[in-house]
């Protein structure tokens, strides 16, 4: 299922070297429970060099034909508490523009452990979550206060087992971007291995109206989300550009220091990793890679894709949402894999 105000995006083909590295919250930046924070850290230029996932390379499929909360909701995005050893999936009604979502906390191989109701939300297309540290509630990011299904602002909230949460809460901390070139429809997501947040969003642009603007975690918890904090901001390059087609929907997109990851594909097509330089511009773009997993899987559609931080490194994880059933109601099961290598 695709997002209803998504369109889809495509780049010329190009590489750059990388060096190891990365960056660290400046000094005296606290964050503190409540999401206040104790001192500002500073608004860099551009992002650091970091290691760049090797998209061939090995990985696992720690998440295999699970069924969620909801066994009629599909899939849409999930994301990790990498310190609870959680994942987090989005669940949205097919045909449904009520913006309602079902939330699961699952383990690490996708059983349920408990759930979260949100009403009039939006799609699901995209989400984040803030650990709060061991033992603790983390904090989710997802778009909120839908319109015709499609979320309008950004929404961080505690998760609360089994509870219930509409758009209304005193407990919503609105975590919308205020970059000069945002328009509407912001969708989240979190870099939990740099502590950094990035926003997708629609410029009002013609030609590449997809874009990337980046902050540090310590800047977007306290809502510091305006050009002066930008760490960097960047086009997405069209379909047409990746050299796609319109039918390969965008599912998803993360970033791990220098880079963002994004996943396109619709139901029963191929689907497709790429790589952006977050320090490009325009058209430009790392690398575009056909993956086959899940091929297997019956009316197999990329869905979601998020940073799973496992020993103290990162690993790029990215989801299928497959319909098991030919006959209404659909019947749907998640699968999630992983990259875990980087290039030389």
């Amino acid at each position: 299922m695709t997002d209803p105000l998504e369109s889809a995006a495509r780049p010329t083909h190009g590489r750059r070297s990388l060096l190891t590295g990365g960056i660290k919250l400046a000094a005296g930046a606290v964050v503190l429970g409540g999401g206040s924070l104790l001192a500002a850290s500073p608004a860099y230029a551009a992002v650091p060099d970091s290691p760049k996932f090797y998209l061939p390379g090995a990985g696992g499929n720690p998440v295999w034909r699970q069924t969620l909360h909801q066994p009629n909701w599909a899939m849409q995005s999930f994301a990790y508490d990498s310190v609870n050893d959680n994942i987090y999936f989005a669940q949205h009604k097919v045909g449904s523009d009520t913006g309602d979502l079902w939330l699961s906390k699952t383990d690490l191989f996708g059983k349920v452990l408990s759930t979260m109701a949100i009403h009039g939300f939006g799609h699901g297309s995209s989400m984040g979550v803030e650990t709060a540290g061991a033992g603790n509630s983390p904090y989710i990011w997802i778009e909120s206060h839908s319109v015709n299904d499609a979320g309008t602002r950004i929404a961080r909230f505690r998760w609360v087992d089994d509870g219930t949460l509409e758009t209304t809460s005193s407990s919503i901390y609105n975590r919308t971007p205020t970059v000069s070139s945002f328009a509407h429809s912001p969708r989240p997501a979190i870099d939990t291995h740099y502590d950094r947040v990035l926003f997708r969003y629609h410029s009002g642009s013609a030609t590449r109206p997809w874009r990337i603007a980046v902050f540090t975690l310590a800047d977007a918890v306290a809502g510091r989300l305006s050009d002066g904090y930008r760490l960097t901001e960047r086009a997405i390059p069209t379909n047409q550009e990746l050299g796609l087609t319109d039918a390969d929907s965008f599912q998803g997109i993360t970033s791990c220091g220098r880079y963002a990851y994004l996943i396109f594909g619709g139901p029963n097509r191929s689907s497709y990793l790429v790589t952006l330089d977050l320090n490009d511009t325009g058209s430009s773009y790392v690398e575009k890679f056909l993956t086959n997993a899940g091929d297997s899987l019956p009316g197999r559609e990329a869905q979601g894709i998020a940073i799973w931080r496992f020993n103290g490194a990162p690993r790029l994880a990215f989801g299928y949402s497959s319909k098991i059933t030919s006959t209404e109601p659909d019947s749907f099961e998640s699968s999630v894999f992983y990259k875990s290598e980087f290039s030389a």
